[in-house]
């Protein structure tokens, strides 16, 4: 599994996913650009960088048909066993602050 640990990496794998699945369904930028509402030069830039506001990244990914993708890796993952499930749901200590001296 790749393992990215510098955002740069990160964002340049989202635009290179966002590259090869526009490439896969053979459209052009300006296509893309027509049926996400996503002006070209950005569409240019999130594929060279992956760089582009959370909002055009989800008209891009929408166009394209590939949110499923995206949720599938926002769903987190199901506990392990029922101990990590009551660990999971065991609301935190409350804790006092400490008094300061007057």
């Amino acid at each position: 599994m790749l393992s990215l640990h510098k955002p740069s990496d990160l964002l340049r794998a989202l635009g290179d996913f966002v590259r090869t699945i526009r490439l896969a369904r053979n459209i052009t930028r300006e296509a893309l650009s027509r049926q996400s509402g996503v002006g070209v030069a950005t569409l240019a830039r999130l594929e060279s960088t992956g760089v582009c506001s959370t909002e055009n990244l989800a008209k891009v990914l929408v166009a394209l048909g590939s949110v499923d993708v995206l949720m599938e890796a926002l769903t987190p993952p199901a506990p392990a066993s029922i101990a990590q499930l009551r660990a999971a749901t065991r609301a935190p200590a409350r804790m006092r602050a400490r008094r300061t001296s007057r």
